[in-house]
This record gives C-alpha cells, structure tokens and sequence, in this order.
C-alpha cells in the first residue's frame, strides 16, 4: 500500500498575512496527495487568540476540502484560556478539524519555556489509510514520545519544524534513528530562507526518513513542497526483522 506524502518547506516572512495568502496559494496547486504536513510557525513568531487562528483554520480547511487531503498544520503559539501552547492542529479532507498535538517540551534554549506551556500527550490519528503520530520540533530529541506514539500504532511520525542550518546535520542522524528504533517513517519538514533572532539561519532541508534507515528524499535550500510516496508494505517487512520496538514493549508495559 502506498500514499503520497507532501511536506511544504517555506519561506516564511516578516508579515503574518502575506505568509497565510503565500501557504494558501501552495496548497492550491496540490493534487493527488493524501496527506499534507506544514512546518512550524510558518506564520512567523507571533501569539494567535483563538479568534484569530479560527479564521486561519477555516482557510486552510477550504484548501483541504479542495483537493482531498488531510493536513497537519505545523504548529503555531495558540493562546487557550490563560496559557499558551505550541500546536499543531489537524484537520480532514472536508475541512474539518480531527485533532491535535501539543509540543510537549517547550525549548529551553531559545527560550519558549519563559511563555510555553507543554502540553498534552496525544494517541495517534488514522488519517485515510495512515496512522500518524506527530511530535513539534525538539519533541523528536526526545525518544519517548517517539517510542509512545509508535507503540500505540502509528506508521509515520511528522516533526514539523524550524530548525537552524547548524542543526541540520543532527536532524539528519536523528530522523534515521527515530524510524529504525521504532520501525516507522519519519518526516522532518523545516521553514526555510528565514532567521532565528540570534542570526541563525533556517534553510529547509525538509526529508523523509525510512524504517530501513536510508533518507528516501531530501529538500535543498529552495521554498518547495516536496512529494513522497510512502510504501507502507516496508513497514511488515522491517518489523519482522527488527524487532526492536516489540522488544521494547516488554520494558514499558
């Protein structure tokens, strides 16, 4: 069984409404995907009431009734009650929203754990023919979440992101090592042609992992969608051989 992937690396600007008009045109020339992952804060830094991100989920939801797919936002800084969350938001081929995953270790090194709060952990979601897991960007530094997320049946992990040239490297070597350990897919999907404050610079690089440890695809520095055909079939296969996570589940039950 096989089902088109597309991971939107973008090059995210200053200016919040030229970068939901600019992601809403991208989506526009989709066809024949079924599932479509956004990075993190493509629209930039800023908090969002739930007002204002309700408008935003309703355009994004027009493109996905439009060409039948499921999306993951991404994430965003979404004000809920007194807190606020990174989060990544999934809605359905009708437009409709299905669920969400929080970032659960907000960065302490860019400092998001001065206004972040962590959320909560999510089970997987069967999206179409997939089950799929999602962990927010340094989320996927840590195996737990990971192995958790896996354990409970999901097939592909999506680490939507935005994460510096400097660390893209480790991203490469981490993707691998979350896919094998765990015997699923495992998609990073960065902004890119954008800045961290401190001048680092984001440029993309986005890819798509398998559970044989090989990088089936890999991005360059351009704003681009990269489109994947995942073969689900491999996932049997590698299991039987590596069991790693039915072993693991000896230790966690």
């Amino acid at each position: 069984m096989k089902l088109r992937l597309a991971l939107v690396q973008f090059a995210r600007g200053k200016d919040k409404e030229g970068n939901l008009d600019r992601m809403l045109g991208l989506l526009s020339t989709l066809s024949g995907v079924e599932l479509v992952c956004l990075p993190e804060n493509w629209l930039g830094g800023e908090v969002l009431g739930e007002e204002e991100w309700e408008k935003v989920l309703e355009a994004l939801g027009e493109k996905t009734e439009e060409g039948g797919f499921f999306l993951l936002t991404g994430g965003a800084y979404l004000r809920r009650g007194k807190r606020i969350f990174s989060s990544c938001h999934v809605l359905d081929a009708r437009g409709r929203e299905v669920g969400r995953f929080d970032k659960l270790f907000p960065s302490r090194s860019i400092g998001e754990r001065a206004f972040v709060s962590g959320g909560r952990e999510a089970p997987p979601l069967r999206l179409g023919r997939i089950r799929v897991g999602a962990v927010i960007c340094v989320d996927a530094l840590y195996p737990e979440p990971c192995r958790r997320l896996s354990l409970r049946g999901a097939q592909l992990l999506l680490n939507p992101s935005n994460i510096p040239e400097n660390r893209v490297e480790t991203w490469r070597h981490l993707g691998v090592t979350r896919a094998v350990e765990n015997g699923v897919f495992f998609a990073f999907v960065n902004n890119t042609r954008t800045n961290y404050p401190d001048g680092r610079r984001v440029v993309g690089h986005s890819f798509l992992a398998s559970p044989k440890g090989e990088l089936l695809a890999e991005a360059g520095e351009e704003e681009t969608v990269l489109e994947v055909t995942v073969d689900l079939s491999v996932l049997r296969e590698v299991r039987e051989r590596w069991p790693f996570l039915r072993d693991a589940r000896r230790f966690l039950t």
